[in-house]
């Protein structure tokens, strides 16, 4: 299935970047249009039939945002695409609000790009057209979540565990990852793997059987740092790793 794009963003470089490199994606679309600003979209959209979009949230006349909310509600069929400098909760749980397909941040890596549109092309081929997301879709996003819980749960002894890593493994981009388990879960993926560490730590310095070292407990959960874990468990729990295990033993 083919489709149209419209590319909305006031920065030329970024617009015309975009349009000369989706084709080499396997991009299914017919043409690509461009628009520097929300009105100009919003006048090109009543005249072409288009079915997917890339919006920016900076745009020199609107909110990116409102521009989508917008379009929604005047054409309801269009699959959308946040394109953000803005690395932002906020920003990302209104555009979930808005059912938004995907949140890239700028500059979007072309990795990013290439499993965004694989996942795009998959989804219109599936739906026989562009439409909302479904409830099902919805489920698989909340899967998404849950999947990026266990991985940190399988992986968290991994110092050099991080959010590229892991949504590289999941074949998402890391800001839409960690955008779906805040919305879902209450955590980005940063929080949860904080929490969880410190959690197993608190096991381990519970634990008389153990005569681990504070630095060896701090390896044992991810951090190489000794210091470092003693400051963040500190933080959190208002008081030092010898403290707590000193206080449960």
């Amino acid at each position: 299935m083919e489709w149209n794009l419209l590319i909305i963003d006031d920065e030329k470089i970024i617009r015309e970047g975009m349009a000369n490199y989706l084709p080499l994606l396997a991009v299914k679309k017919e043409r690509i249009f461009l628009a520097a600003t929300g009105q100009q979209a919003l006048d090109l959209l009543e005249k072409q039939s288009i079915q997917v979009a890339f919006v920016d949230i900076n745009l020199p006349d609107m909110n990116g945002l409102d521009l989508i909310q917008l379009i929604s509600q005047r054409f309801p069929k269009i699959l959308m695409v946040v394109i953000s400098g803005f690395d932002e909760f906020e920003f990302a749980r209104r555009a979930i609000q808005l059912q938004v397909f995907d949140y890239l941040l700028k500059p979007v890596p072309k990795t990013d790009l290439e499993k965004m549109i694989q996942r795009m092309n998959q989804h219109m081929e599936k739906s026989q057209g562009p439409e909302h997301l479904t409830i099902e879709e919805n489920e698989e996003y909340e899967n998404l979540a849950q999947k990026g819980k266990q991985y940190i749960e399988r992986n968290y002894t991994d110092a050099t565990l991080s959010l590229t890593k892991a949504a590289s493994s999941l074949f998402v981009s890391g800001s839409y990852l960690s955008k779906q388990m805040k919305e879902t879960l209450g955590y980005t993926f940063s929080e949860y793997l904080t929490e969880y560490r410190l959690t197993k730590a608190k096991e381990l310095l519970a634990n008389p059987e153990l005569q681990y070292t504070i630095a060896e407990i701090a390896r044992k959960v991810g951090y190489k740092d000794q210091h470092y874990f003693s400051r963040l468990f500190k933080k959190v729990y208002e008081c030092s790793p010898l403290q707590y295990q000193k206080k449960q033993r």
